[in-house]
């Protein structure tokens, strides 16, 4: 799967298999909080979880439909994961049995990226 993290006025890029995603980041100049909108162009429906930066847990943000967009509010330096759900038709994921995951940080870099190849 392919997953592109594209922000409003920093850039952040993931490849992820086939899923194409796009962050868009309001930058406030002396805050570090951010607005994400997450578009998802993947063909699969994928789930968010933030990741709490104390105990590791996933909590659960949302699901995206292919072609739908989820809005998010956040913080720089916050983590995201981004899994790949099974087709309700088939019950399996793109890759077979392995459903795909990746990650993504918030962060104020301008051009900030993550290339994984699948």
């Amino acid at each position: 799967m392919n997953l592109l993290l594209v922000p409003h006025k920093y850039q952040s890029m993931i490849s992820f298999g086939t899923v194409l995603l796009s962050i868009l980041l309001n930058l406030a100049a002396a805050s570090t909080d951010r607005d994400i909108q997450i578009i998802n162009h993947s063909g699969a429906k994928v789930a968010i979880h933030w990741i709490h930066p104390q105990t590791g847990d996933m909590v659960a943000q949302g699901e995206v439909l292919n072609g739908a967009t989820l809005n998010l509010n956040s913080f720089v330096g916050h983590e995201f994961e981004v899994r790949e759900l099974p087709s309700k038709r088939t019950g399996v994921c793109s890759g077979g049995d392995t459903c795909e995951v990746d990650y993504f940080k918030v962060s104020t870099n301008e051009g900030q990226g993550k290339v994984n190849g699948h």
